[in-house]
This record gives structure tokens, sequence and C-alpha cells, in this order.
């Protein structure tokens, strides 16, 4: 895995992993009507979380939905991702947690952040009842509308209560969820609770049996199911 950010490429490589910030359809009185509506509400994880340090800034830690080995935040100068850091800890599907805040990549916000960090996107503030620093979610930089981004915001922090659907899956799956492991026999369902939203999928019909692969990290990790459940 690679060393975290301090320790990973010179000041010069760096900038080039800067790029200039992403126009955004929402305007500024629509990011200000989001965050002012978001602040302080209470949400659940939908998936589960790495937790890493925030490239370098000791005063955050980042929510990962996937391994920071497959993360594509950030690029070196050879188009390679970089990682934010080693795991710290595993926050599993249906924590509860709560919007600190959110923050848009506006000029000002993007001067106030850590130079080597994805400052051009949007960082969603989170907190659980026990963390002594923020963690920050972040989100893809462009948005059609506000419930765009209400959408994207859902997929990973949930308005719902997930007690009820996580009692209901297996031990196998519960298992996986709250290791992110992908474990043979689980269903669709968990195994994207547990690993994160594969950036791709591919099918192969053969008869009536059909053989999905998920895809993480550019084909760093991909994973076999067929009749949907986690095959070998």
């Amino acid at each position: 895995m690679k060393a975290p950010l301090g320790f990973l490429l010179p000041l010069g490589a760096l900038c080039a992993c800067l790029a200039a910030p992403h126009r955004m359809p929402l305007d500024m009185a629509e990011q200000g009507r989001l965050s002012r509506t978001l602040e302080n509400q209470p949400r659940f994880l939908r998936i589960s979380f790495f937790v890493t340090p925030f490239f370098g800034d000791e005063g955050k830690q980042l929510l990962s939905p996937v391994h920071p080995s497959w993360l594509h935040l950030m690029e070196d100068t050879e188009g390679n991702p970089v990682s934010p850091g080693e795991v710290e800890a595993l926050l599993p599907a249906g924590t509860p947690v709560r919007i600190l805040k959110v923050e848009f990549p506006t000029s000002l916000a993007i001067g106030g952040r850590t130079p080597y960090s994805p400052r051009t996107r949007p960082w969603v503030y989170v907190a659980t009842p026990h963390s002594p620093k923020p963690f920050i979610l972040v989100l893809r930089s462009v948005f059609k509308n506000a419930e765009d981004f209400q959408a994207e915001l859902n997929r990973y922090l949930t308005p719902l209560n997930l007690s009820s659907r996580m009692e209901a899956f297996s031990k196998d799956e519960k298992t996986a969820i709250h290791t992110k492991e992908a474990l043979l026999g689980i269903g669709a369902e968990a195994l994207e609770m547990a690993l994160g939203y594969p950036e791709s999928k591919t099918w192969l019909f053969e008869g009536e049996q059909k053989t999905e692969t998920w895809h993480w990290g550019q084909g760093s990790k991909t994973v076999t199911l067929r009749g949907g459940r986690v095959a070998p």
C-alpha cells in the first residue's frame, strides 16, 4: 500500500494533483439552502466506511467507502491515485451519525483547505457520538440540481434507520458488513454495503444462469456473483 501523502511525493510533483475548481450547476443560493437544511441532521451510514487520515490534515479523518488503495480522489503526476493513508478504523453500515455541515468548493472554501487534498469537491463533515474529530465524506463535483445532490448524499448517509434491515441479514452477511469483506455466499445488497459501490459491473449469461463481476479501484478488486450471491 502507498505511504501517506506527506511521504509519497515531493512538493513539485504533487502540484499536478490540484485541478482547477469544477463548475457546479448549483448556484450559491442553492448551495446555501442545502447547507442550512442539512446542518445537524441525524443520518445513518448506508454502507460501511474505512476511516483513514485526511491527506496530512491532523484535524480531520476521511470516510472512505472503499479501501484506500482503491480510492481515486487525487492523482500524482503519472496519473496514479494518491492514498490518504493507512486504515485506522471501520464504521459499519447502520452506524448513526450527524451531519455537522456541508461545505461546497467555493473559492473561499478552497483557499482555506489543506493544499494537497481533494479540495475542489464538496465535503460533508460528519460526526459520531464519540468521534474526537470530524469525518469528511468527499462527494463528486458536479450535480444537476439540489435534488441530484440530495440523492447522491443519501447513497452514503441515509435518513432511514437500517437496524431492521440489518437484522434480516444472515450471520455471514452481518460479518461481511462489519469487516468490509466479500464473504462467499453473501447477497448483492450485503456485498454493496460491505465493499461500497462498485465502479462498474459486467454480466455474462449462460443459459438461465447470470454471472456478474463487480469492479473496484480500476480493476484492483473484482468479485463474482452467481445467482445474486458471491461465488468463488
